[in-house]
């Protein structure tokens, strides 16, 4: 039984850690990044993320694990990778990204082993196996992939597998002259009919010193008959760190015709995302809710060491694609599990002055905004969240020109910057939902058509919660204010 492996529950200091989230998944301390191997196995979800488990720093790459009955409440769980093995152990290697199958029963990983040799990083895929979903073996016959051909730098990682038409199918990242500067993404298709044994098939996606550098993380799933690949670009020219692609794929001849290319979310801090299919069959996707601008040593982290952890997860979104094969995204359903109270606001008129909100938790809630665009005089809508006096994150919805923008300049004393996103409405009906987490604000627009993603770091005092309008008024036709729960027993 699984239960017996369960890590007893976290013990959390509650006055020290001020923007550890609620309800967003962080390891238990230390570093965490991309989340890996997302499978429904035996009745539980499993989730597996990169992980440090010394420091707070990125180095020495394990899987650290959890496990969930309803994707939304998280349980921990003891180490599943650790680097051990000639082709993983190294202090700037490990094991990196990947993914994970169900095979007759079996679960298997897929990861990227990485280590430096001659002083050159070498990455090759790698698998490991368990029968029980907590302890896991190494393929004695790792590694399963090489890269496929020499021009192909030293990054060449990230395997997603799955199954289509009775075969598996990988995807791996890479990149044609290397990562850092002067280098073009790829994405790279392999074929198997046992899992261990791979053929190359040829390259999907490239990047034409359009789309960046390297291609980090790349997905690949199938919805309403297109195929839809996604990655995330290191040195994408429009800072876009989550790409996705709608298209058409010819698994023989290994080739992908590209319909569509979009962002699945603007927002400073969503990169890596992931998917796989849930228990009820929907698609889900999981990504790193912080990017790699942020590292320590670019532009400033956060402060979030100071409180012995690093490293957040996005809230679980189930993946849609709508009449213009755009890709939405959205809560899970069992979000609603997290709800403690909730009030409803109607025809809340709004005017220069902040109209205030009070949460019953108030770093940790949810706000539902409907309204219509004919019933507002003025040109725009400012929404403050985490604020005190003159400090707040600012969402702000433009409706003359369709633009909604998340800033948080005057949110903290750590991050800086504004992202904005034009939107487009079919009628005059807009609805807008927005996730506050401690140190969290996600804006989510027309049902997951527009996602902006942020992390910051307020004061302890910053808890106010606002709406206002620049100049003239407005009437809103329903706030929703619900509070959350944390996933943690």
């Amino acid at each position: 039984m699984i239960e017996r492996y369960i890590v007893k529950n976290r013990e959390t200091d509650k006055k020290n850690e001020k923007w550890r989230p609620r309800y967003h998944f962080t390891a238990p301390v230390s570093w965490m990044n991309d989340p890996n191997g997302l499978i429904y196995y035996r009745g539980w979800y499993h989730l597996f993320y990169q992980y440090n488990p010394k420091n707070c720093d990125w180095a020495c790459m394990h899987w650290g694990h959890a496990v969930s009955r309803d994707i939304i409440h998280w349980k921990d769980m003891p180490i599943a990778l650790k680097p051990d093995q000639p082709y993983d152990n190294h202090s700037e290697g490990g094991c990196f990204s990947g993914s994970a199958v169900e095979k007759d029963g079996t679960m298997y990983l897929f990861y990227s082993a990485t280590i430096k040799k001659n002083g050159r990083t070498k990455q090759t895929q790698c698998i490991a196996y368990s029968d029980d979903g907590v302890h896991f073996q190494k393929y004695a016959g790792n590694p399963v992939v090489e890269k496929p051909y020499p021009e192909v730098s030293d990054d060449f990682r990230d395997p997603k597998v799955f199954e289509h038409a009775g075969k598996w199918y990988m995807v791996v990242g890479g990149s044609i002259g290397g990562a850092d500067s002067g280098g073009d993404g790829r994405v790279f298709l392999y074929e198997s009919k046992n899992i261990f044994d791979w053929s190359y098939k040829g390259v999907i996606l490239v990047s034409g010193g359009r789309m960046g550098t390297m291609f980090e993380c790349p997905d690949l799933y199938e919805i309403n008959g297109k195929w839809v690949l996604t990655c995330s670009p290191m040195n994408h020219p429009t800072l876009n760190k989550a790409l996705y692609c709608v298209g058409q794929m010819n698994f023989e001849k290994g080739e992908y015709e590209i319909e569509k290319i979009g962002t699945l979310d603007t927002g400073f801090d969503y990169y890596a995302p992931q998917t796989f299919l849930d228990k009820h069959g929907n698609r889900v996707m999981v990504a790193w809710q912080n990017g790699w601008l942020w590292m320590p040593w670019c532009e400033g982290w956060g402060p979030t060491s100071v409180e012995n952890w690093r490293g957040t997860l996005s809230i679980p979104r189930v993946v849609t694609l709508n009449k213009e094969d755009e890709i939405c995204l959205y809560p899970v359903e069992e979000l609603e599990t997290l709800v403690l109270s909730k009030k409803v606001l109607k025809e809340v008129r709004v005017t220069r002055e902040k109209y205030m909100i009070f949460p019953e938790v108030p770093k940790s809630f949810r706000l539902l905004i409907r309204l219509d665009v004919k019933k507002i005089r003025s040109r725009y809508l400012e929404i403050g969240m985490l604020g005190k006096d003159d400090h707040a994150t600012v969402i702000s919805v433009d409706l003359l020109e369709n633009i909604l923008s998340v800033d948080k300049n005057n949110g903290d004393l750590y991050g800086r910057g504004r992202m904005n996103r034009i939107f487009h409405r079919e009628d005059n009906r807009m609805e807008i939902m927005i996730l506050v987490d401690c140190s969290s604000v996600e804006v989510y627009a027309e049902r997951g058509r527009y996602c902006i993603t942020s992390n910051v770091y307020p004061a302890p005092d910053q808890t106010e919660c606002w709406i206002r309008t620049p100049y003239k008024e407005a009437v809103i036709d329903e706030i929703t204010v619900s509070s959350l729960d944390g996933i943690w027993d």
